[in-house]
């Protein structure tokens, strides 16, 4: 660059630049610089306060404050789960017998046995010759009297249990039944009575026909067939009471499973 001499008073001379003057430029000092940004620091790091990782997570609302309000209103108004009732089916009815009344007929019936039979026994004793009466009394105070009348007893409650609920025919028929069963009842208590067993085979069987043909097993017989038709018409009756009622009870437990699987049809369509 070309430097131009001037003069001036003194007569100095002094080399001027061409270039303009630089700027004048504060002098700053680095501990003047760095002392208000250290204080600016240390005041704004004193206001805020410390962030830890976990102040700064987000914390999550409650069910009720991230529900909306329509939801909420939702579930107060939700209406109540339904209550399951369980229905018991009706039963079906028992079916009724005449067995109770028929054991009560059949007491009755041993009792009129026994007196017929007394009676046919006394009334042969009457016919027959004489001291019969005495053997007569002396044949009802003996075993071979008192077997039939149990033997009859257990036949005809035996018959009622079979027929039950059964018509007056059952007992006209099972009379028959009754009177063999009796008779050999009558034929080994007599035998037992005199003693035929142990003895020769022909005292036996002497013995066994003279009781097969013994006119006193035939009253019994007789007796145990006739009584079953005059008492058996009471557990007949009873029969039928009890059949009526059952046909009743039966109805009526049809009508009410009817109702029973109609609710149950309505409330499944509901």
């Amino acid at each position: 660059m070309a430097t131009q001499s001037s003069s001036n008073p003194t007569g100095d001379q002094k080399p001027i630049s061409n270039a303009e003057p630089a700027a004048a430029k504060p002098t700053v000092s680095p501990t003047t610089a760095e002392q208000p940004v250290a204080s600016n620091s240390s005041s704004t790091a004193a206001e805020q306060p410390t962030v830890t990782p976990e102040a700064t997570t987000t914390a999550k609302p409650t069910s009720a404050e991230a529900a909306p309000p329509e939801a909420v209103a939702a579930e107060s108004i939700a209406p109540a789960q339904p209550t399951v009732v369980f229905v018991t089916a009706p039963q079906p009815p028992k079916k009724r017998g005449a067995r109770g009344v028929g054991a009560l007929v059949a007491l009755l019936g041993t009792g009129v046995f026994a007196a017929a039979y007394a009676l046919f026994v006394l009334v042969l004793a009457l016919v027959g010759a004489r001291g019969g009466l005495t053997l007569a009394v002396q044949f009802l105070s003996s075993v071979s009297f008192y077997v039939p009348v149990i033997v009859f007893f257990f036949a005809y409650l035996l018959l009622i249990v079979i027929v039950n609920r059964a018509g007056w025919w059952a007992h006209v028929l099972g009379g028959f039944a009754i009177a063999v069963i009796v008779w050999v009842g009558f034929v080994g208590a007599a035998i037992l009575a005199a003693g035929a067993f142990g003895g020769s085979s022909a005292e036996v069987g002497a013995v066994v026909v003279q009781q097969l043909t013994n006119p006193l097993g035939f009253a019994a017989a007789i007796a145990a067939r006739e009584v079953p038709i005059w008492v058996g018409g009471l557990v007949s009756k009873r029969g039928r009471t009890v059949r009526a009622r059952n046909v009743a009870a039966t109805a009526a437990y049809q009508h009410e499973l009817a109702e029973h699987r109609a609710t149950l049809g309505a409330n499944t369509a509901v």
